[in-house]
C-alpha cells in the first residue's frame, strides 16, 4: 500500500497537531483520574449544565459523565 503526499508540509503540521492534542488530552485525563483512584481517592462533585450535582469516587461513572451529559 502506498501513501500519495500532495502537500508534505501539511501533513506533517496535521500530524504534530493530532499527536500534542492526543497528549494533551490524555495529560488531563490523568491529571482528574489520579486523584480519584485507590484508597485515599478524593469524590468528585459533577455539575451538569442545569445546575444537577452528581458525587462520585467510581473511575468508571467519572469517565462516562465527562463523555456524556448529566442526566
Amino acid at each position: 500500500m502506498s501513501v500519495r503526499v500532495l502537500n508534505p508540509n501539511a501533513e506533517v503540521l496535521n500530524k504534530s497537531a493530532a499527536l500534542h492534542m492526543t497528549i494533551n488530552a490524555a495529560k488531563g485525563l490523568h491529571d482528574v483520574l489520579k486523584s480519584n483512584l485507590g484508597p485515599k481517592g478524593t469524590i468528585k462533585m459533577l455539575v451538569g449544565g442545569s445546575g444537577d450535582i452528581k458525587l462520585t469516587k467510581d473511575g468508571n461513572t467519572l469517565l462516562k459523565e465527562m463523555v456524556s451529559p448529566i442526566e
